[in-house]
């Protein structure tokens, strides 16, 4: 019986996931990789929220369920079934009759087997997608890095001509991605190829001090944490947001 009122919410909330983002036609920025997805998603969130309407994943909703309950911002119904009665009436309602729909949403998409991202892929299209890393097998599902590797090129090649793809330039597996994409790509990292340059990392009494070289623009920046994977997280979360407000700024023009 579980069985078969998964498959049931499952796919019904994936077409009316579907449903919604063909009516309201909002910005994608899909988030993926093994580490680091939760804290760029809600740093983007807080960046951009400051200029125009975005919404994010609840928790880590990134899965086969959890996705479509991002978008739609439902909670789980988890193991309950009347529970998943009034989700699944709560999404037919905002599926088919919300007038109010964010205008960007920035998605994780998690992925631990093989086939997992396809699958996402046809319920969003992403005009931005990010991956963070990719340095972990799954043992107890029989899923290798060479696995995961072939999913995030996966969603590297669903972006399109107009999208962009921001590669962690510090990770060989990802970097090498950017030969899959059509899309405008850049990358990120400490390594002098990286289209965005991270350098002159120190440590301060609060956190750490670093230089980041991108688009012909030099700034210092200060944060209030300690750890080089949280400057990568920050610089992949500042240069999505640039992205972004570029793309509202011309939508705006084109008006």
């Amino acid at each position: 019986m579980k069985k078969v009122l998964k498959f049931f919410v499952q796919y019904y909330l994936k077409w009316l996931a579907k449903i919604v983002l063909w009516r309201h036609r909002p910005m994608i920025v899909a988030i993926s990789g093994t580490t680091n997805k939760t804290f760029i998603k809600d740093l983007i969130l807080k960046e951009v929220g400051n200029n125009m309407e975005v919404r994010g994943n609840p928790r880590s909703f990134n899965t086969e369920i959890g996705l479509p309950l991002a978008v739609l911002f439902l909670p789980s119904g988890y193991s309950s079934l009347f529970k998943w009665v009034d989700v699944l009436f709560e999404g037919t309602t905002i599926s088919l009759f919300s007038r109010k729909f964010p205008k960007v949403l920035v998605l994780e998409m998690g992925v631990d087997c093989k086939g997992d991202m396809n699958y996402l892929l046809t319920i969003v299209k992403p005009t931005i997608a990010i991956i963070t890393n990719v340095d972990r097998n799954f043992p107890n599902n029989g899923t290798s890095i060479n696995d995961i590797t072939d999913e995030m090129k996966n969603l590297v090649k669903s972006v399109r001509e107009d999208g962009v793809v921001l590669l962690n330039g510090d990770d060989n597996r990802v970097r090498s991605l950017k030969e899959d994409s059509t899309a405008n790509v850049i990358t990120w990292g400490i390594g002098k190829e990286c289209d965005a340059k991270i350098s002159d990392i120190k440590n301060t009494e609060t956190g750490q001090l670093f230089t980041l070289e991108s688009e012909d623009r030099k700034e210092d920046i200060e944060i209030r944490k300690f750890g080089y994977h949280n400057i990568s997280a920050i610089v992949a979360a500042k240069i999505a947001t640039r992205e972004i407000i570029k793309r509202k700024n011309k939508s705006v023009k084109q008006k």
